[in-house]
């Protein structure tokens, strides 16, 4: 008997961004318009997600009802197959879920508000991770494990569930946190930054985690908040590991 699957999407909105230092500005004869440092130009492993994402997006858009239906068996994070994989010892099929769905996602609309949460956090956040030979590879590493935290999360909040997720907004949700600690670094000295900080991650979870639970709970829309919840709360533990990491390598 075939059992009904349950889709959450994944979708992050960034609620209000605390200001990012701008850059130091040369004298000019004339006045010139002023932009937001951050889209000034897109880093390279901002640049690199966005490719993956996209390409993949295209893929499983070109692809018949039967072929969508295998690659989210095979991608789609399920908290039921995902416990079954672990206790069969499985490894490859876990944690191909467990990274894959962070590159699936279920519309337009879907993809289009995690790049843009992704193009709108990510520079400040890859930037604060001390640019080096491997700024780029650490900032790609920590997005995928932020993924895999909010995959853990939702895994964790849903034992036995047969519904999957997909989506990368949980490994934005920790890039979001990854800006946030990058915004604290990036500072002018005596510049006032830890309550717009604070104030960011509140509002952040209050929309990407509370609204998204009623959402999801009142059947409006099906928004995986644990995975929101899980890749914040991995970003928060795992940047300022990361950023260690590119200190040391330049100290070195």
């Amino acid at each position: 008997m075939a059992q009904s699957l349950t889709l959450y999407r994944e979708g992050a909105s960034s609620g209000d961004l605390p200001g990012a230092p701008s850059p130091s500005e040369e004298p000019t004869s004339a006045p010139q318009k002023s932009r937001e440092p951050i889209f000034n130009q897109i880093p390279v492993g901002v640049a690199v997600l966005i490719a993956i994402i996209i390409a993949a997006h295209l893929v499983f858009s070109l692809q018949g009802p039967a072929g969508q239906a295998e690659t989210l068996a095979t991608f789609a994070l399920s908290p039921a197959q995902f416990a079954r994989d672990l206790a069969a010892g499985d490894w490859i099929s876990a944690m191909t879920m467990l990274f894959g769905y962070q590159f699936l996602h279920g519309g337009t609309l879907h993809i289009v508000m995690n790049l843009a949460m992704l193009l709108q956090a990510g520079p400040i956040a890859e930037a604060g991770l001390r640019r080096n030979q491997y700024s780029t590879v650490r900032f790609v590493i920590f997005f995928l494990f932020c993924g895999v935290g909010g995959g853990l999360a939702f895994c964790a909040i849903n034992p036995g569930s047969e519904g999957v997720t997909i989506g990368a907004s949980g490994a934005i949700s920790g890039i979001f946190a990854g800006f946030l600690w990058g915004a604290l670094g990036l500072a002018r000295p005596g510049q006032a930054m830890l309550k717009p900080v604070l104030a960011s991650a509140v509002v952040f979870l209050l929309i990407n985690v509370g609204l998204a639970a009623l959402a999801r709970g009142f059947n409006f829309v099906p928004i995986a908040w644990e995975s929101h919840l899980g890749g914040f709360v991995a970003g928060l533990i795992l940047y300022p590991i990361f950023a260690r990491l590119g200190r040391s390598q330049a100290a070195g």
